[in-house]
């Protein structure tokens, strides 16, 4: 029955979700630049090496239309999940009762697979992918330095697939420290020069891949690494982590989640390792999204799959302690998980006007759930058994993927849903059909547009630059047009094989560019006979 409740919903997303737009940007390069020759180590995707390499992969196996290909993809990376969640189930069943280590290990693979659609393959989810490998690894091999070794390697790849995802690595190495202190040393250890290695050989791959990691800090907006900490930042992060609480009702439960472990603690010492532990955890990986000064609720996945794995614990734990349910926690989010997609749906006016008013309550709801979990002696009748809290927390899991929610509820990406997001891309697609006909499917172009621009039009182009994100970075922030970068995107320009340029106006701004850019553009392509199809102008070759 529970394999059934966890799997109607990932049947779902697979069928019926699709990607998100960021993993489609980076599908969307490394596609329309092998169309025309160049392998996915040669384009630049504003992600690094190992993460471009695991997206063409999981593109590796798909085939057939846009829908079916998109599904092949999540399909891929699902099953991977699985795996994962199957070796850490194996892992730490030598570390605990085998129906916590059950719990544990469906709980992580249930909120990868049902994680939101804007978290979905995006590097931070993928960190936490291989960080759950690293963490199996870790604690599965018998001999601790094959285990350090194997999870090291793992640990590498938490790292190399965006550098800020380094914080998930310490969370990695904090769970298996938990369990084993002598593994979590050979983790850390073996991870070092693993990564290193690793990252050698990614420059001897690509030599760009050096001077591009020089260079992402040009692209992004001042953060508080360049500029400081300011009170806005603090004001940021709690407005992200409040909407992706309310979104993913296991990250609000967490704090229950821990009560619960404290008091079912078996002395001062535990007792106080169960308080420090998950709040270091959290810390650390909040301090990496203050670093990156970009509050995309996407770089929190890993807290909710983390959380997840904490609220399948304290339930199975109680369950095995008391002989019930700890209630305080399954209530608390059988709740959320029915009230958050329903203010979640109301339109975008009511959500921003509201949301003080919605946090609130979630704050109260959590704050009482917390006492009653602290100090309450709530009924712990045997029946209801764990399938029902199996189906509140997958209902919770479940909140973000519905149709009806939006990427944010009153952050970043409000007035997107699930549902219009998918719609999107169909006009889009439908748009795009007519000039794909009329220029030819197979025509090289120069792109000036987001990278989902070309994954839906799929025109080749022999710049390295797909997404021109140097160029388009000159529109509003000083100095990037000094970078080397800067110039070899410049050239696609100049290239003699296009025989368009196709320009996305809400994305890219002509006329914003430095001059020279400027005069490239007017004098190799007529605007003024520009095709139009949907979010793009196609500018034909003089």
């Amino acid at each position: 029955m529970i394999a059934a409740v966890i799997a109607l919903p990932v049947v779902f997303t697979i069928a019926w979700t699709g990607l998100n737009h960021d993993v489609r940007y980076v599908l969307g390069c490394l596609r329309v630049g092998r169309a025309a020759g160049l392998a996915a180590s040669e384009v630049f995707v504003h992600r690094p090496l190992a993460y471009r390499w695991v997206m063409a992969g999981l593109d590796s196996v798909s085939a057939g239309p846009l829908a079916v290909r998109e599904a092949l993809v999540r399909a891929a990376a699902v099953v991977v999940v699985g795996l994962c969640a199957w070796w850490l189930r194996a892992g730490l069943a030598r570390f605990v009762a085998s129906r916590e280590a059950t719990a544990v290990a469906v709980a992580v693979g249930a909120a990868l697979a049902l994680a939101p659609n804007w978290g979905f393959l995006q590097p931070e989810w993928v960190a936490a992918v291989f960080a759950v490998a690293a963490v199996a690894a870790a604690l599965w091999f018998d001999r601790v330095a094959l285990a350090g070794v194997v999870g090291g390697v793992l640990l590498a790849l938490v790292v190399l697939v965006k550098y800020t995802t380094a914080p998930v690595a310490l969370l990695a190495v904090g769970v298996v420290a938990a369990l084993d202190r002598r593994r979590a040393v050979a983790l850390a250890g073996a991870s070092v020069p693993a990564g290193g290695v690793l990252f050698g050989l990614a420059v001897l791959v690509e030599p760009r891949e050096w001077r591009w990691l020089w260079e992402l800090p040009s692209l992004n907006p001042p953060n508080p690494v360049t500029r400081g900490l300011v009170w806005a930042d603090g004001q940021a992060l709690a407005v992200t982590v409040a909407n992706e609480a309310l979104l993913a009702p296991v990250l609000a439960a967490l704090p229950v989640a821990v009560a619960l472990l404290v008091r079912l603690a078996g002395g001062r010492r535990e007792r106080t390792a169960w308080l420090v532990a998950p709040a270091l955890g959290v810390l650390v990986v909040l301090a990496g999204v203050v670093v990156q000064g970009q509050w995309f609720q996407y770089h929190l996945v890993v807290l909710a799959v983390f959380a997840a794995g904490l609220w399948a614990l304290a339930v199975t734990r109680w369950w095995v302690a008391r002989g019930g349910l700890p209630w305080p926690l399954v209530g608390l989010t059988a709740v959320a998980a029915v009230g958050a997609p329903v203010v979640s749906a109301a339109p975008v006016s009511w959500r921003l006007g509201h949301g003080a008013v919605v946090y609130g309550v979630l704050v109260v709801l959590v704050l009482l759930a917390l006492v009653a979990s602290v100090g309450g002696r709530f009924v712990t009748a045997s029946r209801p058994g764990l399938a029902v809290a199996a189906v509140v927390g997958v209902s919770a899991l479940v909140v973000p993927v519905w149709p009806t929610s939006p990427y944010s509820f009153d952050n970043i990406h409000t007035a997107y849903t699930n549902a219009e997001r998918v719609q999107a891309v169909r006009e889009t697609g439908d748009a795009f059909a007519p000039l794909r006909e009329r220029i030819g499917a197979e025509t090289p172009v120069t792109y000036l547009a987001f990278g989902d621009m070309g994954y839906l039009l799929g025109n080749p182009t022999t710049c390295r630059y797909p997404s021109p994100v140097f160029l388009q970075r000159t529109t509003y922030l000083p100095g990037v047009d000094g970078l080397e970068s800067y110039r070899e995107n410049l050239n696609c320009l100049s290239d003699n094989a296009s025989r368009y340029l196709v320009v996305q106006p809400s994305w890219f701004r002509v006329p914003a560019l430095p001059e020279e850019a400027r005069s490239l553009i007017e004098a190799r392509y007529d605007c003024d006979r520009a095709i139009p199809a949907g979010p793009v102008l196609a500018c034909p070759r003089r």
